[in-house]
């Protein structure tokens, strides 16, 4: 749908077939409604927080300034994640952790994908894992996930010295370089720069997730992340630094670049 489309049957609270085939006048309340929509989006304000919501992966979730919007990139992730976690089913409970929850498109669509998932969802946000808890209410995925508020470079540290192992580790982390940030589009530069911010070089949060990950991931596992462009080679280097991950495969997104690593510990398998 276009723009526009996406304004009209938020406000109609219809359908995109209703507007061609059952075309209804605003009322005044509409209109206002309608115009001052017109002027955010103007002034650059993402259409995903106008609209108060976004899909992905035909999941509805509430989204707002303090969480990321999803990108259809990151369906990806989690269409191959689901994929692979195939080869582990057989366990009684799927343990994931999720690395940077956001609005929490990946616990949730992970959560609904694999029936036997136990979610842990971590994040730095407090305003973030509210929005999440909601989503994963909403959902009806509220008791499959976990939400912790901590930093994950302090959480992997911390979790090594336990007992509890991961099937799946997954993030989405920020991959943005530094100084990119104020040369973004207008309307990303609304999002939040906590979930956007990978530091000088944009690898930051690469090194402390393959150099920590391993050790709370399970012998059979995986590791999935998704990367920015032209950052396979980056990543490439930081994994052959980490010798624990013998399995490395790279995927592309919908236009060919390389967008998301997969590593695991037992290359067999």
């Amino acid at each position: 749908m276009t723009e526009n489309e996406l304004m009209m049957t938020s406000i109609l609270d219809c359908d995109r077939v209703d507007l061609i085939v059952r075309p209804k006048e605003l009322t005044p309340d509409q209109k206002t409604r309608y115009d001052q929509m017109k002027v955010l989006r103007e002034e650059g304000e993402p259409l995903q927080y106008i609209l108060g919501q976004t899909d992905f992966m035909g999941t509805i979730l509430s989204v707002d300034k303090r969480v990321l919007i999803p990108r259809p990139e990151t369906e990806i992730l989690v269409e191959l994640a689901i994929e692979k976690s195939g080869a582990l089913r057989e366990k009684d409970t799927f343990r994931i952790l999720d690395l940077g929850v956001g609005s929490g498109n990946i616990a949730i669509t992970m959560a609904k994908g694999i029936p036997n998932a136990a979610i842990t969802a971590l994040d730095i946000s407090e305003e973030a894992l509210t929005v999440a808890a909601k989503n994963a209410k909403a959902n009806g995925v509220a008791g499959k996930i976990r939400f912790l508020y901590k930093d994950m470079t302090a959480y992997l540290k911390a979790a090594a010295d336990g007992e509890e192992r991961f099937d799946m580790i997954i993030s989405d982390p920020p991959y943005i370089k530094m100084e990119q940030l104020d040369q973004l589009p207008a309307d990303v530069k609304r999002e939040p720069r906590l979930a956007l911010d990978g530091g000088n070089d944009g690898l930051h949060f690469f090194r402390e997730i393959i150099e920590y990950g391993h050790q709370v991931l399970a012998p059979d596992g995986f590791l999935f992340m998704e990367i920015g462009d032209g950052q396979r080679s980056g990543v490439e280097k930081i994994f052959a630094c980490c010798p624990p991950y013998r399995y490395v495969q790279f995927y592309k997104d919908y236009v060919g670049t390389d967008r998301i690593v997969m590593a695991r510990l037992n290359e067999n398998l």
